[in-house]
């Protein structure tokens, strides 16, 4: 498997994931539009966090950060990320046809 086609496979399985924590909990989330944004700009931040956080985990050991980076580090923050933008759209979905949040 090239590293390539890792991280694609890595982003999809985070996609997934997200989506199944949103159907499995759909109560969970903002309410507001305010608090929508704020979780994806958190999420934009997560994501920019990802090398310096992978870069301090080979920092400490370059063994265990064959494991940590990507399943420890990326897998979670992709998740987060996907999971805000689910969350979003569905307040404004929410917010757009009335329905109660």
């Amino acid at each position: 498997m090239t590293p390539h086609s890792f991280v694609l496979i890595l982003v999809l399985a985070s996609a997934v994931l997200a989506f199944w924590v949103g159907a499995r909990f759909p109560g969970f989330g903002p309410t507001s539009l305010a608090f929508g944004i704020l979780n994806l700009c958190c999420g934009f931040a997560a994501v920019r966090a990802i090398p310096g956080l992978t870069n301090a985990a080979t920092g400490f050991s370059a063994d265990a950060a064959r494991f940590v980076a990507p399943f420890g580090i990326a897998l979670p923050l992709f998740t987060y990320t996907f999971l805000t933008g689910l969350w979003l759209m569905r307040v404004l979905y929410r917010s757009s046809t009335g329905l109660p949040h």
